[in-house]
């Protein structure tokens, strides 16, 4: 066969060609607009989000993460009730119709916000059939008045348990598109927006932690429709601790779950003062505590001055919050670094924290 003999120009205009062909483009974040016709994202004049949480099982885990999941099932977060007083049905206030019984505050909702996305990550009827006993208890405490759950937390008010309830009781939504669980939250915001202004997260922390409440505020306004719960995400977010002018707390899970606060509401109001406040105070406390690898900051409780090294602690319970609030603002501004932020956290901080 005889050779092909080019000159090398060419050689050079041919291999340009598919070049000039070729367009390529980038952009600094996915496109907010048009809004997602296929999941309920922010509905106006909620800003649009360029990305939105999938609903609970719409993702099925294999490989590693399923083993990961599959341990956890069977692990400490699967037979807590085995060994935890907090997590017992019996005699528990949450499990009271009437909000009666021992062990009604955090703990119980705090297992049972990630257990219930577990069963349902893994298809586990164990694990489903006893959180669906729980959901139903509190689906069936609800008082005329709105309030559902412990009685002992309804006198001052403390609002903080039912914040995290309400995770739970999303979740059991996403999954069943169960009417009852929007009917429960509706009632029990009439009842919130109809307490005087000074039993509004008076302290403690659910003042703190007034996030939380907004992000279910928001997430039930957009299932809904309803547009009084802006009002009542307005007055909850002004009577939450505030994350605008500084710190109010170097408490290190307090920062992991309510530094997000602001950005939450700039969805509401437009802002972008309240979004840079949430970046203004993440570079704070990284610039002075984040010397700790795994994308976690040293807060063993607290922040505290001259203890800020790479050797200094960080709680899981900051892990998992940090992880929670790294992603609510990805899907916020669609910013790549959240997401690369609670990847980090998550794969080099949580396991280690889950070592025996």
């Amino acid at each position: 066969m005889p050779r092909l003999n080019l000159p090398l120009a060419a050689v050079l205009l041919v291999a340009a060609v598919p070049s000039a062909l070729c367009q390529v483009s980038s952009m600094k974040k996915p496109p907010s607009s048009p809004r997602n016709r296929h999941y309920q994202g922010n509905r106006a004049p909620l800003a649009p989000r360029p990305l939105i949480k999938l609903p609970v099982g719409s993702i099925w885990a294999e490989g590693w993460l399923k083993t990961q999941l599959s341990l956890m099932a069977e692990g400490m977060t699967g037979r807590l009730t085995e060994i935890s007083p907090w997590c017992r049905f019996e005699g528990s206030a949450w499990a009271s119709s009437r909000g009666e019984g021992a062990h009604g505050w955090e703990e119980m909702p705090y297992w049972l916000k990630g257990y219930i996305s577990l069963g349902h990550l893994l298809g586990d009827s164990r694990i489903l059939a006893e959180s669906r006993r729980w959901v139903e208890a509190m689906l069936a405490s609800q008082r005329p008045d709105g309030y559902f759950g412990p009685e002992s937390n309804k006198t001052d008010p403390d609002l903080w348990p039912n914040m995290i309830a309400l995770y739970a009781l999303r979740t059991h939504y996403e999954a069943t598109r169960d009417r009852r669980v929007l009917d429960l939250m509706l009632r029990y915001f009439r009842w919130f927006q109809a307490l005087p202004l000074h039993r509004i997260l008076p302290g403690s922390w659910m003042k703190i932690r007034g996030a939380d409440n907004l992000d279910i505020l928001h997430w039930l306004y957009n299932q809904t429709g309803e547009r009084w719960l802006l009002d009542a995400a307005r007055v909850n977010y002004e009577r939450t601790a505030d994350w605008i002018s500084g710190l109010p707390t170097w408490h290190g899970v307090n920062i992991c779950q309510s530094f997000r606060g602001p950005a939450q509401y700039s969805q509401q109001t437009g802002d972008a003062r309240y979004l840079h406040a949430t970046e203004r105070i993440y570079d704070a406390v990284m610039n002075l505590y984040g010397q700790v690898p795994g994308g976690m900051f040293g807060a063993d409780e607290n922040a505290r001055p001259g203890y800020n090294g790479p050797r200094q602690a960080a709680e899981t319970c900051s892990i998992v919050e940090i992880i929670y609030s790294h992603a609510l603002l990805a899907a916020i501004t669609g910013d790549a670094k959240w997401g690369d932020r609670s990847e980090e956290a998550a794969f080099n901080s949580l396991p280690p924290s889950m070592t025996p």
